[in-house]
């Protein structure tokens, strides 16, 4: 059995450069529950935040024009390809970038925030990530973090999926919650036992339900490359083996019908979890 990359070589190999391709479509798709969690947050003018799992920037850029004036925040990743996009964006603001894994970089600041979009389900130990996170942060200082809820609640992932489910050579796997992955925080309860365990308090747990336009909208076209290239899809051709034009045909012919003017929307559920050091 092949050995399963580290979450570092994942993200730094073929998964980096795609997700940064792509990166301003992902941005708008997930730009809805992005939105609330940040609300959520209630950022302040001043105040210093970590951005845990920032990739490609846009969290980050949102985060320092709510601090602003005066506040600080540092985006962590472990994906190069995405930091270089982040970088680029974030030129001439109060932000800094940094390649390293939050769980377990000294990062040589205390935080009044610590907020993820969609970043902490990769966390190779999380109680143990969780807990360096806190130690980073001043007293009484905010995590905010958006999570999938399961993947069987997400049309986003099922419906593409459900779609070339015919040309499968093999069922998917189900995702595995004790590993690294989309939908490791799928548990509520192991999202709280995880988070308690790690010293935090004052846990809160809310659902996010709403849809998502894939890939930020386009075309049928587009919107089937996007999910060819992001997504349960994309381990489904690598692993399998299937031929990735025979796919994407197969994809526009069944989703077009669904596409309105902006593009396609899929149904998406996750947790908006808060909590504070």
């Amino acid at each position: 059995m092949t050995e399963r990359p580290s979450q570092k070589e994942y993200w730094s190999g073929k998964v980096g450069d795609e997700w940064a391709a792509r990166a301003r479509g992902i941005d708008a798709m997930l730009w809805p529950m992005t939105e609330q969690a940040l609300a959520d947050t209630a950022l302040q003018p001043g105040e210093s935040v970590l951005d845990i799992g920032c990739g490609a920037g846009a969290t980050s850029l949102e985060i320092a024009r709510r601090v602003s004036p005066g506040g600080a925040v540092v985006g962590v990743d472990i994906s190069p390809q995405l930091l270089a996009v982040a970088r680029e964006r974030g030129a001439g603001l109060p932000i800094e970038f940094r390649e390293a894994d939050a769980g377990s970089a000294e990062l040589g600041h205390r935080f009044d925030v610590a907020f993820s979009r969609f970043g902490v389900m990769f966390f190779e130990a999380p109680t143990r990530a969780f807990t360096h996170i806190r130690t980073q942060m001043k007293p009484g200082g905010r995590l905010v973090f958006i999570c999938w809820r399961p993947m069987a609640e997400n049309g986003w992932a099922t419906t593409p999926v459900d779609v070339l489910r015919p040309m499968l050579t093999a069922p998917l796997p189900k995702p595995d919650p004790d590993s690294p992955g989309p939908f490791a925080f799928a548990d509520r309860a192991k999202v709280e036992r995880s988070l308690s365990d790690a010293g935090w308090s004052g846990v809160g747990v809310s659902a996010w339900d709403g849809d998502i336009q894939i890939g930020g909208g386009g075309s049928p076209a587009e919107t089937a490359e996007f999910l060819l290239k992001i997504g349960p899809c994309a381990r489904a051709i690598a692993d399998q083996g299937i031929d990735a034009e025979a796919a994407k045909a197969r994809l526009m012919e069944h989703l077009a019908p669904k596409h309105g003017p902006d593009g396609l929307k899929l149904s998406a559920a996750c947790w908006i979890v808060s909590a504070r050091a």
